[in-house]
């Protein structure tokens, strides 16, 4: 056998195949690469004046931030949009809760209607702190929206195109057509020209300071003609100078004159605006002008009737007891004017006429009118859901005064109120225990409807007449008891009650301390009548009425 020849193959590799020859050493891994952090102890650090730099924000960490940017975000997004539906959920619950209690024509704009609302409880808040001039800037607004085409004056018609440039809205004062309006949309636009024309007289007089744009009543200005101004109460800006100053608001003649010019309007809208404004002459001391206006009322209250059939004497102004049961208008319109001529002093002319009405007012039916609405029907569930969040329907118009009232609350409590007139009048002119029997007749009546369940279901306005009446009937009361009390200590101390015969004269020692022990009837009355006065509510159960006082 041949030997076998060995020889070294030699592998050839392309140049860019060739392996590379991998240094363990140079060429370090990953696992050799990874050096964990070992302690460092304080006396083997050595410090260097330039540390290196440390890749702070790595990937890992922005991607952390990113996501709680969008947590921020997110959460802030959804907090802010829950406080919102909150925050709107409490509105709209706020203006239906207004809404029922200050009812405003539902075709108004929306903002007209707010107006409204805002101008009422303004006029009427629930912590007392009334604020007429408020209610005038709102209610000044409502009307001239109701005027403007824009926003829901279509088919009203100026009587006139004279205008005044001097004020903010040149043709503010100009008398309206209203005729071709709804029912609802007068009645509405009645109630926000009076608020205009109530709220203007009790800012009558009052300044705006130019300077820094702020209203105040003219007590409280200083200058000549206010020599003693009124101290400002704290927290108040300072007092404006009269220098500074211009008359705030128009007076209260314009809006009342141009509700007497307006045409739309029914005879007892125009016979109340008379006697408001006549109301407001007497504040003026402006006689003639107020005798002028309840001359009107009476004239407004019996339009319609002939001059010959009047229900009362034109020229003593009492009523005829065969003329019939009297209208509502005819009865509030001698009322004011007896009151007008009692204020004058003419005592003599408006006691019979106060007899004359009362007299009236008790010969009325005790009965109610009957209506000619059905019975309501009995409604399911979802209807009576779908009625409770459903907006309330503005209340039907009141009785227009040409019909004869019945005796209900309200009529009782007119009743009072001339018992403790005419107990004034006798009072004053000397038959003193007569004036002092009607006017406890009066007090006695008004605490009795207060008392009746009745009352809860009326209107705020026969609630508000009773108490009136009640509470003007305790002070009259009591001034003229503490006058006979007074009398009497008076006659104790000069001792013109003893005489020799004194042990036989009984009646006069039981008349003694007569009215001192009245007083204290009159005291205890008082008290009692107090819850009745005002609107006190039993605490709601609940944790928050732990927490309150």
């Amino acid at each position: 056998m041949a030997p076998r020849l060995t020889s070294r193959r030699i592998l050839l590799h392309p140049a860019g195949s060739r392996p590379r020859c991998l240094r363990s050493f140079a060429n370090q891994s990953r696992l050799t690469t990874t050096n964990r952090s070992r302690p460092i102890l304080p006396f083997l650090f050595i410090p260097r004046s330039s540390p290196n730099s440390v890749r702070r924000f790595t990937s890992e960490r922005q991607r952390w931030w990113k996501h709680e940017a969008k947590l921020v975000v997110r959460y802030t997004l959804t907090l802010w949009g829950a406080a919102v539906c909150v925050l709107t959920i409490f509105f709209a619950v706020n203006e239906e809760i207004v809404e029922r209690e200050f009812p405003t024509p539902h075709e108004w704009h929306y903002l007209t209607r707010k107006f409204l609302r805002d101008a009422n409880s303004f006029k009427d808040p629930k912590n007392g702190e009334i604020n007429w001039a408020r209610a005038l800037e709102l209610s000044r607004g409502v009307v001239i929206r109701l005027e403007d085409v824009k926003t829901g004056g279509q088919d009203v018609v100026k009587l006139s195109d004279v205008v005044d440039p001097l004020l903010e809205v040149p043709g503010e004062f100009i008398a309206c057509d209203i005729s071709a309006k709804s029912e609802e949309w007068r009645r509405g636009y009645f109630e926000a020209i009076m608020l205009a024309a109530k709220a203007a007289e009790h800012v009558d007089g009052w300044q705006r300071d130019t300077t820094r744009n702020i209203v105040t009543p003219p007590e409280f200005v200083i200058g000549p003609s206010n020599p003693h101004p009124t101290p400002i109460p704290p927290g108040n800006p300072s007092a404006p100078r009269e220098e500074d100053c211009e008359t705030a608001y128009p007076s209260a003649d314009n809006w009342y004159t141009k509700i007497l010019a307006t045409r739309g309007l029914t005879s007892r809208q125009k016979m109340e605006a008379c006697l408001e404004y006549a109301s407001f002459m007497e504040f003026k001391n402006n006689s003639e002008g107020a005798e002028s206006l309840y001359k009107l009322a009476l004239a407004e209250a019996t339009s319609g009737i002939d001059p010959k059939k009047l229900p009362y004497d034109p020229r003593t102004l009492t009523l005829k007891e065969r003329a019939g049961p009297p209208s509502m208008n005819v009865l509030d319109a001698l009322t004011a004017t007896a009151n007008h001529i009692a204020r004058k002093g003419d005592i003599s002319s408006a006691l019979p006429i106060y007899l004359s009405i009362l007299k009236a007012r008790r010969s009325l039916s005790d009965d109610p009118p009957r209506t000619t609405s059905s019975q309501p029907k009995v409604e399911s569930f979802t209807q009576q859901v779908v009625k409770f969040f459903a907006p309330p329907d503005y209340p039907p118009p009141p009785p227009d005064g040409t019909q004869p009232p019945w005796r209900s609350t309200l009529e009782r409590c007119q009743e009072a109120a001339l018992n403790l007139y005419i107990g004034e009048i006798l009072y004053a002119t000397g038959s003193r225990d007569e004036g002092l029997a009607w006017t406890r007749d009066g007090v006695d009546l008004a605490e009795e409807q207060l008392r009746d369940s009745k009352i809860a279901q009326d209107a705020r306005e026969t609630k508000s007449t009773c108490r009136n009446c009640l509470s003007t009937g305790l002070g009259n009361w009591s001034i003229m008891v503490s006058r006979l009390a007074k009398e009497e200590k008076e006659k104790k101390a000069t001792g013109s009650q003893t005489s020799m015969f004194s042990f036989w004269s009984g009646s006069s020692q039981a008349t003694e301390g007569r009215w001192e022990a009245e007083e204290v009837v009159i005291q205890d009355r008082v008290k009692r009548t107090r819850e009745l006065l005002e609107d006190v509510q039993a605490p709601k159960p609940g944790i928050v009425s732990f927490f309150k006082v």
